[in-house]
């Protein structure tokens, strides 16, 4: 299957290198056509690349445009040739550019487009057909159907009198929030959806619900607070807001009538800006999607600063769309805009690295691939931020891997060889069929073994996912690195490669191409079980102190000052 996508794939690669060689031909053609008097024939025969290039746009879309926008280009190139001007210097420097010109613009093309997905265009057909040729599609190409037991059944009955409705109504956010719950099924980060910016603002309206002032988080003791609660810290209305004795801290013991722990299980966390797919990430940010349910007014049950149990019944406020937000802002650090590599002193004797992503030089990175994941450049850049901070006293280290994009696991095997002395294996790529997953290919850490003796411990979170997961594995498995977060990494680590236009406003990306570990299985993502496979050495502990640290964007990093604090202990938790 995956050589029947490429396949597809590369017919657009084939179309470009076919441009590419006519273009160079025609440029030692025309010359010669006009010096003939023939006037016809240049003007035809430039004009052709370009009626095929309309053909796969009418074949691919508008909203594929920009995934083909340097082969468009290309196939204007030709039309220099038809510039004005008969001279014969003229004449040969149009020659000469429109063969450059090409050669330039198709190598960009191919070397952009071999990272491009494969692309379906369903954006003209009605809703229920596009959805069910999306479901098709998926059942086909994405590549852990069998993994994470995917029923397309269940999703095609579920769901498909939600799209009929949309259709019915003409209603495209309807349709895009129908889509998000679908995605949502797969628990999988590198399944999810895109969307036009007024239809994702409508989407997330609807799903999140109303805003009664306060959003809501469960502490590891199993008590459930209240956090960011309407208040000079957290001002998302002009207006006052009676919250009859709520703050930042209190305890929440029922809502709507419900248990609090009742209702929270009943809560889905399903959103257009962030997927789940270990259960229990999921199960951290649940009270957090609670607090949005209910109607024009909720019930709820708390403890006061005595000690008593006092109900309240509160009004809405508003959209939730507008608090939701912060607590990802806040309980995942998303407010850390650092660049990607950049290091620095904590204190005296702590080094900080912080990774955003698994991006180091486009071209090399994909080298690296080509060489089973050899990059010594790469090692030799860590080795030197590593030196940089040794000299400047540090005695242990904490890299940052919270909110990593991923990028490339090669990147990830580059650091991770500079805390080993033995070989390992990195990750595979392969495929599956009736008999199994098969290997074709591997790549592994080449050990350097530098700092195998220097303490570190490595930060993640839930929103650390694909090669950061791969990061969060990799450098977990050396002797020396510790890992430890609230919660564990994200649970994904695929190559994406498969792109659905359903609308002009809304696409679902999916991954296609299977990374695999040395046993042969898929390498880090969850299954159905939706257990994490990169358990975390050390849980921070989530308290009602850390929870009211994080509960304000100033600067502190309680997740932070815990890891410090565990190296300065000698890998003790601080007390």
């Amino acid at each position: 299957m995956y050589l029947l996508l490429m396949t597809l794939k590369t017919a657009s690669m084939i179309f470009a290198t076919v441009v590419l060689l006519y273009t160079v031909v025609l440029a030692f053609v025309c010359p010669k056509l006009r010096s003939k008097d023939k006037k016809a024939a240049p003007v035809i025969l430039c004009v052709l690349p370009l009626l095929g290039g309309i053909v796969h746009f009418l074949i691919y879309g508008t909203s594929a445009f920009f995934n083909f926008f340097y082969l468009y280009i290309l196939v204007l190139v030709p039309l220099i040739n038809l510039l004005p001007g008969k001279k014969k210097v003229l004449v040969g420097l149009k020659s000469a550019v429109s063969a450059l010109a090409s050669v330039a613009v198709c190598i960009v093309f191919l070397f952009d487009f071999l990272g491009a997905p494969i692309i379906h265009n369903f954006t003209r057909m009605s809703y229920t057909q596009s959805f069910r040729k999306m479901l098709q599609t998926m059942e086909k190409e994405y590549c852990l159907n069998s993994w994470k037991k995917i029923d397309y059944g269940f999703l095609l009955n579920e769901y498909l009198p939600k799209v009929e409705e949309a259709e019915k109504n003409k209603d495209e956010a309807a349709y895009a929030a129908v889509i998000t719950e679908v995605t949502y099924r797969f628990f999988d980060s590198h399944v999810y959806v895109q969307m036009g910016e007024e239809v994702y603002e409508n989407v997330m309206s609807r799903m999140a619900g109303n805003d009664y002032g306060f959003s809501m988080v469960k502490l590891d003791d199993g008590s459930v607070i209240a956090v960011l609660v309407e208040s000079e810290n957290c001002r998302i209305y002009e207006k006052p807001c009676d919250l009859k004795g709520i703050h930042d801290g209190t305890r929440i013991i029922s809502w709507d009538g419900q248990d609090i722990d009742e209702a929270i299980s009943k809560v889905e966390c399903i959103s257009p800006f962030m997927q789940f797919p270990v259960k229990s990430n999921e199960d951290f940010f649940r009270p957090a999607f609670l607090a949005g349910k209910g109607g024009d007014t909720v019930e709820v049950t708390f403890i006061d600063d005595n000690g008593n149990e006092k109900k309240a019944r509160l009004e809405k406020l508003g959209n939730y769309s507008d608090r939701l937000p912060g607590v990802f802002i806040e309980f995942l650090q998303l407010h850390n805009y650092n660049p990607n590599f950049e290091t620095y002193m904590i204190d005296d004797k702590c080094g900080y690295m912080l990774i955003r992503a698994e991006h180091y030089d486009t071209l090399k990175d994909n080298i690296a691939v080509l060489k089973e994941g050899y990059y010594p450049e790469l090692t030799e850049f860590y080795a030197g931020k590593i030196e940089e901070l040794k000299s400047k006293g540090m005695e242990y280290l904490v890299i940052d891997i919270r909110n990593n994009a991923g990028g490339y696991d090669n990147v990830a095997g580059a650091l991770a060889s500079l805390f080993t002395t033995e070989k390992k294996h990195l990750c595979a790529f392969g495929y599956e069929d009736a008999q199994g997953y098969h290997i074709t290919e591997n790549e592994y850490i080449f050990p350097d073994g530098r700092y195998k003796d220097l303490p570190v411990a490595v930060l993640v979170n839930a929103q650390c996912v694909s090669a950061g997961d791969g990061m969060a594995k990799f450098l977990g498995d050396c002797d020396n690195v510790t890992l430890m977060g609230i919660t564990s990494s994200g649970g994904v680590n695929q190559n994406n490669g498969g792109l659905i236009y359903l609308t002009k406003n809304i696409s679902v990306s999916y991954p296609i191409a299977l990374t695999l570990s040395s046993e042969g299985v898929p390498l880090i993502d969850t299954d159905n079980t939706r257990e994490s496979r990169i358990p975390l050495e050390v849980k921070i502990p989530f308290t009602k102190e850390m929870a009211l640290k994080m509960n304000v964007t100033d600067g502190e990093d309680p997740q932070l000052d815990y890891a410090v604090r565990y190296l300065e202990n000698r890998g003790k938790a601080p007390a």
